[in-house]
C-alpha cells in the first residue's frame, strides 16, 4: 500500500510540473464550492462516512483563498476539522483540449486546520494540521469540474488512524466535484 501511495504522488507531480507554463483559466472574483467524500457501508470499522466541504474566492487569476470543513465517522474513529486553504491553478499549454469537456486544470494547494478526533480505546485528541494537495480538475462545463487529488496531512498530535493505531500522518486520494459562480 505504501508503494502505491508514492506512485500516485509521483504521477500527480509529473502531471502538475510541466503545466506551470499555461495561461489562467479561473479569474479574479470567481467563487468555488467544492465537495468530496465517500460512504463505505462495509469497511473494517463498520459504515465509514467521509465528507470534505470547501468554499474559496479567487483573489487573483488562478489563485484562491478559502475555508474548509472535514468530517469522518465510523465505529472506531471520528473527526471534525475546520481550517483555511489556498490553491494555485495551472493551465495547460494553448491548444491542448481534452477529448470531451472544456478543459483540464492541474492544481496545488495548502491548508492549515484545527482537527478534533475521537479514537475508540485511545481517547480524544486535538491538533493543528498542515496539509498539501495536488491534483487535476476536469471541467465538464465552464462552471462544473470533477477533481481527483492526492491529499497529504501532518498533525501536531495523533489524530488519524492507520491499521487501527493512532498516527499523526495521513495520505489519501480524493474524488470530488467543484462548482464555480
Amino acid at each position: 500500500m505504501k508503494n502505491m501511495k508514492w506512485l500516485v504522488l509521483g504521477l500527480t507531480l509529473a502531471v502538475a510540473a510541466p503545466s506551470a507554463m499555461g495561461a489562467a483559466l479561473v479569474t479574479k472574483g470567481a467563487n468555488e464550492l467544492a465537495i468530496a467524500g465517500a460512504v463505505d457501508f462495509q469497511s473494517g470499522e463498520g459504515t465509514d462516512f467521509v465528507l470534505d466541504l470547501r468554499y474559496a474566492y479567487f483573489v487573483m487569476d488562478r489563485f484562491s483563498l478559502g475555508t474548509k470543513v472535514s468530517l469522518q465517522n465510523n465505529d472506531f474513529y471520528s473527526h471534525f476539522g475546520i481550517g483555511v486553504t489556498t490553491e494555485y491553478n495551472f493551465a495547460l499549454p494553448k491548444g491542448f483540449k481534452p477529448l470531451f469537456g472544456t478543459d483540464l486544470v492541474p492544481f496545488l494547494g495548502a491548508a492549515v486546520d484545527y482537527r478534533y478526533s475521537d479514537i475508540d480505546h485511545l481517547g480524544d485528541e486535538s491538533a493543528v494540521v498542515l496539509g498539501g494537495e495536488g491534483g487535476l480538475k476536469f471541467f465538464l462545463t465552464d462552471t462544473t469540474a470533477v477533481t481527483l487529488s492526492l491529499l497529504g496531512e501532518v498533525a501536531s498530535e495523533d489524530v488519524y488512524v492507520d491499521d487501527q493505531e493512532a498516527t499523526n500522518r495521513d495520505l489519501r486520494l480524493l474524488l470530488g466535484m467543484r462548482f464555480y459562480f
